[in-house]
């Protein structure tokens, strides 16, 4: 056997955003594993992959294995993983998922094994809590057309902590009332190597539902501790976005790669940064919530679940500190959102005194935002040179502010104004009073023809460019 020799045990790595094919790269690059796994019978679970690695022990490129980006939850899933024979016990594979965790997210398994799920149990990622039934901090995934149910499935991929070691299945409850469950189809090498030793019928689900509904609090608890040993990698806020004044390099590469613009990756950074500081995302979903809005906050695809996100409508478990498909903390007190908002205008006072339309529409803004009028009396005065008598005298002689609420002439006040078009178009690149003031002195032009005639003299910057675009688009 010409095993593959390395100066190191730095793994080589395929990778692609389309599909992969495993086999053509087995037998390209590495023949004798090929020659290992026809001569063991062992049978692959998928033949495509985006993500193919080599498992490297003493130097020597031993197995390998590939992920999957799960197309529904926001991860990489392990799909396949395989090492010769006289190299196994060595750890490889708890290696692999400690490597992946540190440096990246935690990553699901797409239709474990037994074996593998033996493996989890043995090196502390997931535990029995009875006989039969594992509890994983590690999800495992199962395509849609692998999964069966008691109830009408709408071939939509399944998602569970849950698997039951005497069918060889990851299970879930979809609705414990109804008593609807979903499990995976059995595995060639399961049937091989250890046979379906219980029939999933009534009675098997029956006791199913019973055992989760007597012990719901005790399993949740199970799965939250092992999620908390997780070594798993916390992103910071500016790895993830960037500083004030750059973008960090997962948005960069996007930009560069044109899955997205400029202009859409200054919004969506401006929004993750607020919905942080509001508490509505946790650091260990930061990197979740940013791939959802990159892409285009896609809409629900799976609804056979009895729990689900409120924000996604996508599944969510009782024990989720989190969404795995939107990010979003689950115990987010909205009311914090309006502490953030207050507290993010609480600045010193300026030392020149701001246009009283500028206060105007700040104010008008936090009233639309839902903010207690006392709190945006409060934070105007104390971070503009204007009182609230003075404000108040402007908003009733234009109609713009009555009855504590805005009116028809305000909205149209605030959809007017040039802090409107400047925040609307990401035009943060040009200086707001000038841009202000250039745009009064041209009040008798559209506002569209304004802040295209204003962009103008900056045309030779490709980002100006680029808002100029977004402007006659929309």
């Amino acid at each position: 056997m010409n095993i593959i020799e390395k100066d190191t045990n730095a793994q080589r790595v395929f990778l692609s955003e389309n599909s992969i094919d495993v086999v053509e790269i087995l037998q390209n690059h590495y023949p004798y594993i090929c020659d290992s796994i026809k001569k063991e019978e062992f049978i692959l679970k998928y033949h495509e992959c985006n993500l193919f690695k080599e498992l490297v022990f003493d130097n020597k490129v031993v197995g390998f294995c590939t992920y999957d980006f799960s197309r529904e939850f926001i991860t990489a899933a392990l799909n396949n993983i395989y090492v010769l024979p006289e190299y196994r016990g060595n750890g490889l594979f708890l290696s692999e998922i400690l490597k992946t965790m540190e440096e990246h997210n935690k990553p699901s398994i797409m239709e474990p094994t037994r074996l593998v799920v033996e493996l989890l149990i043995k090196y502390g990622f997931a535990s029995k809590i009875n006989d039969d039934i594992v509890a994983s901090a590690l999800e495992f995934v199962v395509p849609g057309d692998h999964v069966l149910s008691n109830t009408d499935y709408d071939n939509e991929e399944l998602s569970t902590h849950f698997y039951d070691l005497s069918v060889c299945s990851s299970i879930h409850i979809l609705d414990a009332n109804k008593k609807h469950i979903a499990y995976s189809a059995p595995l060639n090498y399961d049937i091989m190597h250890y046979g379906c030793l219980k029939e999933i019928d009534g009675e098997y689900i029956d006791g199913i539902i019973e055992f989760f509904g007597d012990n719901d609090v005790e399993i949740m608890n199970s799965v939250l501790k092992l999620e908390e040993n997780l070594p798993i990698k916390n992103y910071t806020l500016e790895e993830v976005i960037g500083d004030d004044d750059n973008f960090s390099v997962y948005i960069e590469s996007l930009i560069d790669d044109a899955h997205v613009t400029h202009s859409k990756a200054l919004e969506i950074k401006q929004q993750i940064k607020e919905e942080y500081g509001a508490g509505m995302i946790l650091n260990e979903s930061l990197m979740i919530r940013l791939a959802y809005l990159f892409n285009e906050n896609p809409l629900p695809s799976i609804t056979s679940h009895e729990e689900t996100c409120p924000y996604c409508n996508m599944p969510i478990d009782d024990h989720d500190r989190f969404c795995h498909f939107c990010g979003i903390n689950l115990e987010y007190d909205p009311n914090k959102m309006e502490e953030y908002l207050f507290n993010s205008l609480n600045t010193h006072k300026s030392e020149f005194e701001e246009d009283i339309r500028f206060v105007a529409y700040k104010f008008l803004k936090l009233i639309e935002e839902k903010i207690e009028l006392e709190y945006s009396i409060y934070t105007i005065e104390n971070n503009y040179n204007v009182n609230w008598k003075t404000l108040n005298v402007f908003l009733m002689k234009n109609n713009y502010f009555v009855d504590n609420d805005i009116t028809d002439e305000g909205h149209e006040f605030l959809d007017n104004h040039p802090l409107n078009f400047w925040e609307k178009y990401h035009m943060d690149i040009v200086d707001y009073t000038d841009f202000e003031n250039y745009f009064y002195e041209h009040a008798d032009l559209n506002p569209i023809e304004i802040c295209l005639n204003y962009l103008k003299q900056f045309d030779d910057d490709e980002f100006i460019l680029e808002i100029m675009q977004n402007i006659e688009n929309n």
